[in-house]
């Protein structure tokens, strides 16, 4: 059995990285992998660039690290497409050419399982897998288009193991980050297709990373306070 650490949208907050690390230790992780989005939010880009680099765990690339390098930033106050961090940081040559140095996407075979990663989906850094958007047309055609059994993505921060309706899981970790800014609320708005209305769901927790095995494909998602894992939606086939 292979046991892989899963973190994602970390947006630059290096203590709840250095908890989940610590946690992902003990568990006795063969490797960790980050699905994008490193910095962005946080106040640590450059400590968090530096810890991720020293650990040498695999990251590709998410938005937030593209805009960083001035790169179709929304967030480019002055319209001058200079390097910047999201929110704010001036950030180093070195965390510079870490963020350009990531790839769209990962791929690899463990356990004869074929799992690829990518931030929001193998089409796009900004289109994510949402829960209240998912079906099962949508994980197949993801997995197709990665050529993977397993998909991990981040991006949308909610925390999730689906399967598809040939079999392939499409995972995510949720945010790591444990405070977003602006998402203090305990719920949030998704519109319901089908009522033509808004209803509340409950926001996922935050401060989460998961852990993966296998060949069994088994994914939890922990809180990365305490390391207690917490439960997630879409076990079920959609």
């Amino acid at each position: 059995m292979t046991r892989i650490g899963i973190i994602a949208d970390v947006h630059a907050d290096v203590h709840a990285l250095q908890d989940a690390l610590r946690h992902l230790d003990g568990i006795g992780c063969d490797s960790i992998l980050c699905a994008g989005d490193v910095v962005g939010y946080g106040l640590f880009p450059e400590e968090t660039i530096a810890l991720l680099r020293d650990r040498k765990i695999v990251c590709v690339r998410g938005n937030h690290d593209r805009w960083a390098l001035g790169d179709g930033s929304p967030r480019d106050p002055n319209g001058d497409g200079k390097p910047h961090d999201a929110s704010g940081w001036s950030l180093s040559k070195a965390a510079r050419r870490f963020l350009l140095n990531l790839p769209r996407s990962w791929h690899g075979l463990i356990d004869d399982v074929r799992v690829g990663m990518c931030h929001g989906t193998p089409r796009s850094e900004i289109e994510g897998v949402f829960l209240d958007q998912v079906t099962g047309h949508l994980l197949q055609r993801w997995l197709n288009l990665a050529e993977a059994d397993l998909l991990i993505v981040g991006h949308s921060h909610e925390p999730f193991r689906l399967v598809s309706p040939g079999g392939g899981v499409v995972v995510n970790p949720g945010v790591l980050l444990r405070a977003p800014l602006g998402d203090a609320d305990e719920v949030r708005m998704v519109f319901d297709v089908k009522k033509g209305s808004f209803r509340a769901i409950a926001k996922p927790p935050t401060g989460t990373f998961g852990v993966l095995e296998l060949p069994s494909r088994r994914f939890t998602v922990h809180l990365a306070s305490d390391g207690s894992e917490v439960e997630i939606p879409g076990v079920a086939k959609y």
